[in-house]
């Protein structure tokens, strides 16, 4: 579904003179993500993971090495295919219009490209998929719960029936029981359609929870790729201590 192969990425760091320094981001970074697997892409802050979350979407180009979906780079495959890759960012408030009803937000993607579908109705079902109260459709953003908003954005990544979902930190801004709470809702949508996900987040033990592989990002590199059920026996010593903390959160 997904091939990352040598991507290089770098941005020129601020300062003076004619010969600009640039910063690297990412570097030599390979890897698949195949047909229905969901995957985890792990780093702490500054490892490079949102520079390549906007290379996957297609948002910007890497300088050298290629990125794959389905063969086609991201942003021809999702110009051709339009709707079929979703993705549900951490910011939930600022990727939700607060002037449109929470009716209009879910059915966006679905009235960019088709005007077939009857509004309130899909909407609705949606809604019903992700455990929003269909009395929630004609309320604003500003009137629902952060869990209840980030609801209506996974409805929303999901209208199109994508075939590629990218989670992007999606969970990461909630409260440990409302985080509980979209995994079950996330778990539940896996089971029931045919995607393949990208889960990006700097939380491992979030992530295990759903991904059957995961990849460990560090100053720009995939240091680790590995199935989550051998997780215990990560080789890295960046894996490894991310895997501790875990440990040490789940024994406090």
């Amino acid at each position: 579904m997904l091939e990352v192969k040598k991507v290089y990425k770098t941005y020129p760091k601020a300062g003076k003179g004619f010969r600009k320094e640039r910063l690297s981001v990412l570097a030599d970074v390979s890897f698949q993500i195949h047909a229905g697997d969901w995957a985890a892409l792990v780093g702490e802050s500054g490892s490079g993971k949102s520079t390549l979350s906007r290379l996957i979407l297609g948002l910007e180009k890497a300088d050298s090495g290629s990125l794959l979906l389905e063969g086609e780079n991201p942003a021809a495959w999702r110009k051709e295919k339009r709707g079929q890759m979703s993705v549900v960012f951490q910011d939930y408030t600022s990727s939700a219009n607060p002037a449109f009803q929470i009716k209009d937000i879910i059915m966006e993607p679905l009235k960019a490209f088709s005007r077939n579908h009857p509004i309130q109705e899909t909407a609705e079902s949606l809604m019903e998929k992700v455990g929003l109260s269909k009395e929630l459709a004609e309320r604003y953003p500003h009137e629902l719960s952060g869990g209840q908003l980030q609801r209506v954005c996974i409805a929303r990544a999901i209208s199109t029936k994508p075939k590629f979902l990218v989670l992007d930190e999606a969970v990461s801004s909630l409260d440990v029981s409302v985080q509980a709470q979209i995994l079950d809702l996330l778990d539940t949508l896996k089971k029931e359609m045919d995607m393949t996900c990208l889960f990006i987040a700097h939380d491992l033990q979030t992530v295990a929870y759903l991904c059957n592989q995961v990849m460990f990002l560090n100053e720009g590199k995939i240091v680790e790729q590995i199935e989550t059920k051998n997780l215990a026996n990560v080789q890295s010593a960046y894996a490894k201590r991310l895997l501790e903390a875990v440990v040490r959160f789940r024994v406090e």
